[in-house]
């Protein structure tokens, strides 16, 4: 898929947004995994974090007894972020963090083994070649073991978002402010005709974001691919993966899904 120029980096976004991470943002996210995937099933287990971003989900993982934790990032920034995190617990042998893509099978190969749990939260949409890095991650699987991913939702409006975002990368870096602050103005006048305080507008979202950082997130996010339920569910099922939870969001989100993957005769 042809993209624009990409002046934009996951990983500076989320380097600013973890001098703001708090206990309490860790902590949901530790609950949302055992939300997904059940109490102590992640004790344990060996994980793999395609497009760690800030490394607070590898963290969660970490803090639920994970046996191994495997992080990596395409963006430098990134990896120096999940590293940040890595660092403040005392740079467990057990958690190790890389740089490399999802797209380089050579990389994926030095790794040695296949995974427990596959995770890839809002990653794999932004590689430039989705169904290839879906098709990696899938590779990743161990017999028995799960594939929890997010893909941006397919919709009408999949141009304009994408025009959106090249405007993004194409502009100054006034011009980028100018689009943020566009955008914060439109959610505190939301706010303000819902009668909420429109100065408390960035608050803390799910998943390890705040409403500013999300925002930069979402304009700067190039590459930029969606898929729509039956496309995953399609390429996931003649893989052998059988789908045990699905969240389908509005455009604009992600839907989510998890796989579980059952003896894999080649795999075992």
């Amino acid at each position: 898929m042809e993209q624009s120029k990409i002046t934009f980096s996951f990983g500076k976004n989320w380097k600013d947004y973890l001098k703001t991470v708090s206990k309490e943002e860790i902590d949901k996210a530790k609950y949302d995994i055992e939300e997904w995937l059940g109490t102590n099933f992640v004790s344990g287990k060996t994980v793999i974090d395609v497009g760690s971003g800030s490394g607070i989900h590898s963290l969660a993982f970490y803090l639920l007894g994970a046996k191994t934790i495997c992080s990596f990032d395409f963006d430098k920034y990134s990896v120096e972020a999940t590293k940040i995190l890595w660092e403040k617990e005392g740079k467990p042998k057990n958690w190790i963090v890389s740089q490399g893509s999802i797209l380089d099978k050579q990389f994926l190969k030095s790794f040695g083994q296949d995974f427990d749990i596959v995770y890839s939260w809002g990653a794999l949409h932004h590689t430039g070649a989705m169904w290839e890095a879906v098709d990696n991650s899938i590779n990743l699987v161990k017999s028995r073991g799960k594939l929890w991913i997010s893909l941006y939702a397919e919709g009408p409006n999949y141009s304009k978002d994408l025009a959106l975002k090249q405007r993004y990368n194409s502009a100054s870096p006034l011009g980028k402010k100018g689009m943020i602050y566009k955008s914060i103005a439109r959610i505190m006048l939301s706010r303000l005709r819902h009668f909420k305080n429109p100065f408390t507008w960035n608050e803390k979202i799910s998943r390890g974001m705040n409403v500013y950082h999300n925002i930069v997130d979402w304009l700067g996010g190039l590459p930029y691919e969606v898929a729509n339920e039956d496309e995953v569910l399609r390429v996931c099922r003649k893989k052998g993966l059988i789908l045990e939870r699905i969240k389908v969001k509005e455009e604009g989100a992600a839907n989510i899904y998890v796989f579980s993957l059952p003896i894999n005769t080649e795999k075992a």
